[in-house]
Parts: structure tokens; C-alpha cells; sequence
């Protein structure tokens, strides 16, 4: 058992002064403090000594103090060793005798307090927005902030330019243009995320003055882990973007091409971990109600759609249904025994698949009903049969206790439910000519603009269809269908990251 709290409250909790030179709870009396003259407060350095022993950041001088840094961390007072200088008098760094000492077993524990993180991240962010905008009361630079920085003896080549009239002080790495906080804060102002994800953020802009007012903890989390990055990327060179993730993998100057690839092959390894954990409940973290609810949330328009259309649909449920997977096998099979002059032409067997399986599992199935103890199921049954023509077509859907919409219904709120992207095993070709087409995954972006709902009598299918839907940087064009396979009454169809099916890439 531990306290959790913001600094202020720490101190209050702990007895432990929080204030002037010797604020550190862990440093005590070694806190290396020093008084910042033009800026009249109390900075605390000396923070690379908690680093790796070998890390760049302790040789580098001119981005720090413009020393180097070769001290060790010092180990972090018991609470038997706290409890015996309090009592003794020794009170440099105690003001109090803390009243959690009086339970029996708080000074044997190795963590008493603990720091919010919420707190200190609202604070940080906002001296990082106030920095970048420039926002009077939470701006820290300025005159003093130069002045003190040039007498520390570290970047001199910022200091204040005096002039006749006024004083200029040179921009530094973090300074905006004036285009530059107006293209920050306009990228705020279009900012849609979904529903429940965070606070409205075109609130909390103010284009006129090009700040951001009112932000709560959650809304500084959000900004500090999600917006921010999106929201400074124009105003950042190109070079910067990425290049800095690479960068950050490098701990051998020598060998940066080696660090690279392991750290990148060790990050996939974690990724692949938690997909096969996504079932596993999280400890301490309730879950939500609505996981695995799956309902339509309004009301509904009746269409008969365009049988090619369907066609595809159906397509897509079936590819993408394990009990129908022998059967794909089975029908592969199938086509390159009747048509032999074709069995290595991939290209041309994924298209005669696409357009005769539909007919040739509804007859398969069939054939197999009629025999004695065929073993077929009621869903693979109704599945073969196919959906019906009148597709009731909604603005918005739950699946699964995620909340998807439309997109002429996202142009009227001020969330955003109407974004998917869906990782693809389909078939890639160079050009129409291709012979040698080849199998990998591939990510899909789109925007949903209708959601039918497939009725197959004894359960239904909500899939989604989508245009302009875009491969990287790449326009892909009129994309036709694509589908969130989930059912109710079907618990063996496949989720929507766990594609299994080989899709044709006209059915995309």
C-alpha cells in the first residue's frame, strides 16, 4: 500500500520538504540546486546521473549545464532510515515526522509514495504548449530564461540582441512563426477523434489569439501521447519526422544499421505478443460494459442492392469464415484439376475462385445435405444459401462495443467514428500484365460510407462499404467493400485483425 498524489501533497504526506535547495526526496542533502538569478526560482540539475552509464546524453555539454555528467544515482532512503533521522533531529530535508510511521508495518515498506502521473503530465504539457504558442503566464522563455542561460555559460548564441528601442531575443529550435501557431491550432480546430476518446478539442482552440485554453488531465494526455505529434508534423522539416524514431533506436554509433533492425525486430515481437493477448482480461482495469455488444444504434433503410455488389459482400464473409476454409481449399483444388493449363498462374486461378465459389459452394453444400450423416452445419448451411437481396442499410452500428459510423453522419457531430483500417492477405500485381503476382499483407484506410447488414435468416452480418480508400501514399480509387465479420450466433467467425482469407484485389 502506497500513497498517490502530486508533489505538493507528497511533501505534505511524507514530511519530506519539497521546496527550495534541497527538494529531492532522494538526493537530500546532495541535491545539486542552483538559484537561477534573472528568473528568481530554484532549478534542480544533475538529472543524466539516473541515465545508463554509458548513455550519449551524459558527454554531451552544450545541450545541458554544458558539463558532463559521470556521477551515479544515489540509492533512495528506507523507511527505517527516514524514520531514524526524523526522530533524531535530523531535519535538513524532513520538516515533520510523517503520521503513516505510526502504522507498524510503513517503514519496512520499499514504496510508500508515489507520484501521479496525470499531474505531472498536465504540467508538463502545459509549459510545452505554452512554449510552442507562446501563451502568456505559461511561456518559459523569455528575457530572464536567456539571461540565466547565458550565465550558466550554455547556449550563448541565444542570448538577448539589445537594441535602441526594443530587445530581440534570437529564435530558438521551439519558437513558431506566427503561420506557424495559426497552422498548429488550425490542425487542433479540425481534430475529430471518437466518441468518448477525449474532450471536443475544437473547444479548447482559440484561432483568434492561437492558444489552447481549458485543457483537463485527460485532454493533456491525449494531446501529449496522440494530437501533438499530428498537430506540429507540417511545421516540422520532413528529415525530423521519422528519422527521429530510427535515431532513438541507435545505442552503437558504430553499428547503427544493427541497432536499427533489433530493436525494430524486438518491437515486433512485443506487437505480436499482445495480439495473442488480446483476449486476456487486463488486471485492475475494469472492463467495459459494452465489450462484445454488437446492435445496430439506429434506425434502418431497406435497399436491394446491385447483385455484384452483394456478390463481393458475400465473398468476404465466406473468405473469412474458418469453417469454410476447406472448402476454399477444396475448390482450389478443384479449378487447377479442370482447367491444367492454368494450375501456375496464380492471378488467373484467384479470379476464376472469386467468381465461381459463391455458385459452387451453394452446390456443394447442397450435395452434401442430401447424404446421410453429412455432418454440415446450420451456420455453414445458411452461409451456402447466401444473404438476402433487401439489405437493411444503418448510420451507425455498435460492434463488438465499438462505435462506427457513417460518414455523413461524422460530417454533423464533432466526433469521429467513421475511419477503418484493415490489414489485408491479398494478392499484389505490378501492372494488368503481371504473371507473377505475389501474397502479402496489406493495409487498407478508408472511410465508411454505408453499413449494411447482411440477413442470412438465422443471424445477421454487419459489413461496411467504403470509397477512395488509400494503400500508404497511394490512391487506390473506387474500393467497393469491405467488411467487419462479426455475427451474432456465429462465434466461429474470425475477428476483424484476424484475417484469414486470400482476397482477390478487385474485392478489397
Amino acid at each position: 500500500m502506497w500513497t498517490i498524489n502530486d508533489f505538493p501533497a507528497y511533501g505534505n504526506l511524507s514530511g519530506c520538504v519539497v521546496k527550495r535547495y534541497k527538494a529531492c526526496p532522494i538526493c537530500g542533502d546532495d541535491t545539486p540546486s542552483h538559484r537561477l538569478k534573472n528568473g528568481h526560482k530554484i532549478c534542480y540539475i544533475g538529472h543524466r546521473k539516473w541515465l545508463p552509464i554509458n548513455h550519449p546524453y551524459r558527454r554531451q555539454r552544450a545541450a545541458f549545464n554544458g558539463k558532463p555528467e559521470y556521477g551515479i544515482p544515489p540509492e533512495p532512503l528506507t523507511g527505517e532510515e527516514v524514520l531514524h533521522m526524523v526522530e533524531n533531529g535530523d531535519r535538513v530535508c524532513w520538516k515533520k515526522k510523517s503520521i503513516f510511521f505510526d502504522l507498524e508495518y510503513w517503514k519496512y515498506l520499499p514504496v510508500r509514495h508515489a507520484l501521479d502521473v496525470m499531474h505531472i503530465e498536465k504540467n508538463v504539457c502545459d509549459s510545452i504548449i505554452g512554449t510552442l504558442l507562446e501563451i502568456p503566464g505559461k511561456n518559459k522563455d523569455g528575457i530572464a530564461a536567456r539571461l540565466d542561460l547565458l550565465n550558466m555559460g550554455v547556449k550563448t548564441d541565444l542570448q538577448p540582441e539589445y537594441g535602441e528601442r526594443r530587445t530581440r531575443l534570437p529564435p530558438g529550435p521551439w519558437n513558431l512563426s506566427r503561420a506557424e501557431k495559426r497552422e498548429v491550432c488550425n490542425s487542433f480546430y479540425g481534430m475529430k477523434v471518437p466518441e468518448g476518446y477525449s474532450s471536443n478539442i475544437k473547444n479548447l482552440v482559440s484561432l483568434q489569439d492561437s492558444r489552447l485554453l481549458g485543457l483537463k488531465s485527460h485532454d493533456c494526455h491525449t494531446l501529449m501521447q496522440q494530437l501533438l505529434p499530428v498537430a506540429i508534423r507540417s511545421v516540422l522539416e520532413k528529415p525530423a519526422r521519422y528519422m527521429k524514431v530510427l535515431k532513438g533506436y541507435v545505442q552503437n554509433r558504430t553499428r547503427p544499421e544493427g541497432c536499427i533492425a533489433e530493436r525494430y525486430i524486438a518491437e515486433e515481437a512485443v506487437e505480436f505478443c499482445t495480439q495473442h493477448l488480446s483476449d486476456v482480461s487486463t488486471v485492475g482495469v475494469p472492463s467495459s460494459q459494452k465489450m462484445g455488444v454488437s446492435k445496430p444504434l439506429s434506425g434502418c433503410t431497406v435497399s436491394v442492392v446491385d447483385q455484384h455488389l452483394l456478390n463481393q459482400a458475400h465473398l468476404y464473409v465466406l473468405e473469412n469464415t474458418e469453417e469454410v476454409l476447406p472448402y476454399i481449399e477444396q475448390h482450389m483444388i478443384h479449378i487447377k484439376t479442370a482447367y491444367p493449363k492454368f494450375r501456375k498462374r496464380t492471378k488467373w486461378l484467384q479470379n476464376k475462385h472469386n467468381s465461381t465459389f459463391i455458385q459452387w459452394l451453394r452446390f456443394k453444400v447442397q450435395s452434401e445435405l442430401e447424404e446421410d450423416n453429412h455432418g454440415v452445419s446450420e451456420n455453414l448451411r445458411w452461409l451456402a444459401a447466401g444473404p438476402n437481396m433487401a439489405v437493411p442499410l444503418y448510420r451507425s452500428y455498435l460492434i463488438k462495443g465499438i462505435k462506427f459510423n457513417i460518414k455523413a453522419q461524422d460530417d454533423v457531430r464533432t466526433t469521429q467514428n467513421s475511419g477503418v483500417y484493415l490489414l489485408a492477405h491479398t494478392m499484389q500485381v505490378a501492372s494488368a500484365k503481371d504473371k507473377n503476382p505475389i501474397l502479402s499483407n496489406m493495409g487498407f484506410y478508408g472511410v465508411i460510407q454505408e453499413i449494411w447488414d447482411l440477413d442470412y435468416q438465422k443471424f445477421t452480418i454487419p459489413v461496411f462499404r467504403e470509397y477512395n480508400d488509400v494503400i500508404g501514399d497511394e490512391v487506390l480509387g473506387d474500393v467497393i467493400i469491405e467488411c467487419e465479420p462479426f455475427t451474432r450466433g456465429m462465434p466461429n467467425v474470425d475477428t476483424f485483425d484476424e484475417l484469414v482469407g486470400e482476397l482477390g484485389s478487385q474485392n478489397i
